[in-house]
């Protein structure tokens, strides 16, 4: 019986650290390559086990007693690669438990062999296995943390590669398809950050091991606005994020630090932190950390530009005493805090930080009947009528379908595709903006995009995945046109017939009365709290240049107006 229970415990240890190799690979890949290992090694064993116990029974002992005892020592003094996970989540107990319980099987199939050849008590037959069991873990952490510093780029995933798509899209599989094994910690976040939460807003989810902090989030907006932190310390994440524009740009698409175009219109950072998905098309991207490294390190666009220049890049902050002592406050249990690993939480924690919700319509929904003029209660009851269908996709709170929160219960991943192009006939998209398709490959995902959050939508011009539509007007004609055509060029074709083309974009027949409501309701949802809250305002700022920036962008100025009216945080 007791072999049968080591052989179900290292099967289910072993799965599990194969379960979840994959998304520690994607943020470590040095902890994903090790699980990935150690995994396959428990369940080849489990097998052998099965059929020779006799044989196998000493390495057993030293495979499920040496992974706890090395667990225990990356618990209580330090993890090679990158830290531990804290608070531990079902993943780790379950694991452990498993090992723990496997072990105890086989040191009393041994103590019970060892009164057998004695007749007497089987102690001194279980000196031995956990003299073992006790090496093997120590000399595995002793081995990691020696080779960790030949090995720098395993302790983070710096970037895009090639096997980027099929890997992520696995790890979504896993991780939001068959099991929920890491688990959330919002109650831990809670307890180290006070949220500024408005009214009828629930609370954001956020990852156990990044819970918010207040000096966390304050370190994440420096680095947030700070070119250093690029590779040829030209531009800022700020450079493509501008607080007057709701945190987006102004531009059709951006360009990078090292001037390459991108090829989608930069998003609003609008409560982030409620985001089911992040960028325009990546179902599988759903933490901010994992999305913030693609700016940092990707090469394909170059955006940030860091990679090639790691070192020197985070020795800018290493050698800045301010810098020393923010890292130390935003992660004070850690000896050397200054990492790429605190960087991105650091930076995830700040974007999380960026909540709107005093609009307008926010003030008229709590009770203020002249917070909204008459003309945007008109587009008000038509955008929420089934006549426009607008509701379907930009719904609840955050105004997008693709929303999440702490009391979610299932995926809210969703993308549609709007009929913008229509290339071939058939639904084609100008390829490398093709939507969901460039991950999933499938042909009914061609041109379907995340619904984004429309608060503040009026500060976020031009629209759509790839600037391509100017102002809020032309948004509304081009839905009640139900899709777009275009006549000439290389992007000609009837968008309107795109055989791909959401059900919820049929098109409609409006006047130019309502669509002047519909464009007054969607301005009554910009938030002038939000765009000059100086919580997420350029801390590097001079009181001069403060003032200079301090007017707030109104709901009904043209993109360049109010980049005028903001000239030092437009990005050149």
């Amino acid at each position: 019986m007791f072999c049968t229970i080591a052989i179900g415990a290292a099967l289910t240890a072993g799965l599990v650290h194969l379960a979840v190799a994959l998304g520690y690979y994607l943020h470590t890949p040095a902890q994903g390559i090790w699980l990935a290992v150690i995994g396959s090694v428990e369940v080849a064993w489990a097998v052998g086990y099965w059929r020779r116990p006799a044989h196998l029974l000493l390495m057993g002992q030293g495979l499920l007693g040496g992974t706890l005892v090395l667990w225990l020592l990356t618990l209580t003094i330090s993890a090679p690669f990158g830290a531990h996970v804290r608070p531990l989540d079902a993943a780790v107990w379950l694991t452990k438990s498993a090992e723990l319980i496997g072990w105890l099987a086989l040191l009393w199939v041994e103590w019970q062999r060892g009164r057998a050849r004695t007749g007497k008590g089987g102690w001194v037959a279980l000196g031995l296995p956990l003299a073992i069991a006790l090496n093997v873990g120590l000399l595995s952490w002793i081995g990691g943390m020696a080779v960790e510093p030949l090995f720098p780029r395993l302790s983070h995933a710096y970037g895009r590669h090639p096997l980027d798509p099929p890997l992520l899209t696995l790890y979504g599989l896993v991780a939001n398809g068959i099991t929920t094994i890491r688990t959330d910690a919002a109650p831990v976040a809670a307890a180290t950050y006070q949220w500024d939460i408005p009214p009828g807003f629930p609370q954001p989810r956020i990852p156990a091991d990044n819970p918010m902090s207040a000096a966390k989030v304050e370190l994440g907006r420096y680095l947030f606005y700070d070119p250093q932190l690029s590779g040829n310390g030209a531009m800022s994440c700020s450079s493509c994020h501008l607080q007057a524009l709701a945190f987006s740009d102004g531009k059709v698409t951006a360009h990078g630090a090292t001037g390459e175009p991108l090829l989608r219109n930069s998003q609003a950072l609008v409560n982030v932190a409620y985001n089911a998905t992040l960028t325009w098309a990546n179902p599988v991207l759903t933490d901010v950390e994992q999305q913030v490294l693609i700016p940092l390190f990707g090469e394909f666009p170059v955006e940030m530009g860091i990679s090639g220049h790691e070192e020197a890049v985070l020795a800018r902050f290493q050698e800045n005493v301010e810098y020393q002592a923010r890292f130390t406050a935003a992660f004070p249990e850690q000896v050397e805090p200054i990492s790429y690993h605190n960087i991105v939480q650091a930076l995830a924690s700040f974007v999380r930080s960026l909540i709107s919700g005093d609009s307008p319509y926010d003030r008229y929904l709590a009770g203020d009947e002249t917070a909204l003029s008459a003309q945007a209660k008109t587009g008000m009851e038509l955008f929420f009528s089934e006549r426009f269908e607008c509701h379907h996709c930009h719904v609840g709170f955050n105004f997008s379908v693709s929303t999440v929160h702490e009391k979610s219960t299932f995926s809210a991943a969703v993308f549609q595709n709007n009929g913008l192009y229509n290339l071939d006939g058939q639904g084609a998209y100008p390829r490398g903006n093709r939507g969901l398709y460039e991950i999933t490959a499938k042909p009914t995902d061609m041109g379907r995009f995340r619904p984004p959050t429309l608060r503040n939508v009026a500060l976020t011009a031009p629209y759509m995945h790839d600037g391509s539509i100017p102002s809020l007007e032309a948004v509304v004609r081009h839905y009640a046109a139900g899709g777009r055509l275009t006549t000439t060029g290389e992007l000609a074709g009837d968008g309107r017939r795109n055989p791909l083309k959401s059900g919820l974009v049929p098109g409609f027949t409006l006047s130019d009365q309502e669509v002047a409501a519909l464009v007054a309701f969607l301005e009554s949802l910009t938030d002038e709290t939000f765009v000059t809250d100086p919580r997420f305002s350029d801390p590097f700022l001079t009181a001069a240049d403060a003032n200079s920036v301090a007017a707030v962008p109104t709901a009904t100025a043209t993109v360049g107006e109010r980049l005028k009216q903001a000239p030092l945080l437009a990005s050149p």
